[in-house]
């Protein structure tokens, strides 16, 4: 935890004496907005070409899946590392969409180091609430991130061996998309091209592995899992 402060300490420092407009430095602006964040992983996913360390205390879900592309490509040229984070009620979803993951009992800093020499670090945010991404090249940060990766998962396991996980189909995570903006069981089943059994039945397995007996506690377990800003 000392560790993981000093960083995070240490880290935003470094950010908050970088002029957003520079593009230069061992420190700059990578994105501004979760939505536009997410869209640009594709671009570390391009350039990293053998390890991802990636913390995430909290892993949202997207509904709009921007982040399946790069996780396929990642998976398909056997990266290593990946990403830790820590057991939500909404844990399957995660283990479906990054079945890659480590679950640990807690996970003290967000952030992502590729081939153990970039960084991508959150700063602060702008002047209207969004969130903001900054690359990081400063070996001594990238470092002691890493360091903090290979601490924290010697506390974690595999997601897949999670107790109460358990496994989603491709459709039942478009169910749960379209659920997460409102969609009734007849629209998810039209757009969806399948009965309203079909998608009755993939909504009873998603509250089961959100660990709820009704659709009201999935809604709130989908709410917390799914920030409005990637909600649209």
């Amino acid at each position: 935890m000392t560790r993981a402060r000093a960083l995070q300490t240490a880290v935003y420092a470094r950010i908050s004496g970088v002029d957003p407009a520079s593009t230069g430095g061992p420190v700059r602006l990578f994105a501004e907005g979760l939505p536009t964040i997410l869209a640009r992983l594709k671009v570390m996913e391009r350039a990293t070409s053998s390890v991802v360390y990636n913390l995430a205390p909290h892993c949202p879900f997207d509904p709009q899946r921007r982040e399946r592309e790069p996780n396929l490509r990642t998976r398909a040229r056997g990266l290593r590392g990946h990403m830790i984070t820590t057991r939500e009620q909404y844990v399957s979803l995660v283990a479906a969409v990054h079945p890659d993951t480590w679950v640990a009992p807690k996970v003290q800093m967000v952030g992502m180091v590729v081939d153990e020499r970039i960084g991508l670090f959150p700063g602060p945010p702008t002047p209207d609430g969004q969130p903001t991404a900054w690359l990081c090249r400063d070996s001594d940060l990238v470092m002691a991130f890493c360091q903090l990766w290979w601490q924290t998962q010697q506390q974690a396991v595999p997601i897949r061996e999670v107790p109460g996980v358990l496994p989603l189909t491709e459709r039942q995570l478009q169910v749960a998309a379209l659920l997460s903006q409102g969609a009734k069981d007849a629209t998810i089943a039209r757009r969806l091209g399948v009965s309203p059994r079909t998608v009755t039945n993939d909504v009873s397995r998603l509250l089961d592995a959100f660990g709820v007996a009704t659709r009201w506690e999935g809604g709130m377990v989908l709410g917390r899992a799914c920030p409005p800003a990637l909600a649209g």
